[in-house]
């Protein structure tokens, strides 16, 4: 499975119709707020939702940014692994 990448959002498939999202938006130069993850029912208990995670926090240790997580999937990841707690907010 290949993730894609666009301004503000992770994605799964095609990008007009895609299998699953992880969309964030930048609130300044140093933080992102993630706001929605979805799947569809097709790709629902395959880890679609985790690779997105993953592609968007390899994206923000790379660019060195802060999250917040307005997205409960995002943030319940986050807050339950102490190796992301630096870049909470």
């Amino acid at each position: 499975m290949e993730i894609k990448h666009t301004d503000g959002r992770f994605y799964l498939g095609d990008a007009k119709a895609p299998d699953g999202v992880l969309d964030y938006r930048f609130i300044d130069q140093s933080t992102v707020e993630a706001y929605h993850t979805e799947t569809t029912q097709a790709v629902r208990g395959q880890g679609v939702a985790g690779l997105l995670f993953d592609a968007f926090i390899a994206y923000v240790e790379e660019h060195d940014l802060k999250v917040r997580a307005s997205c409960s999937y995002v943030e319940k990841k986050m807050a339950g692994d102490d190796a992301y707690s630096h870049r909470m907010v």
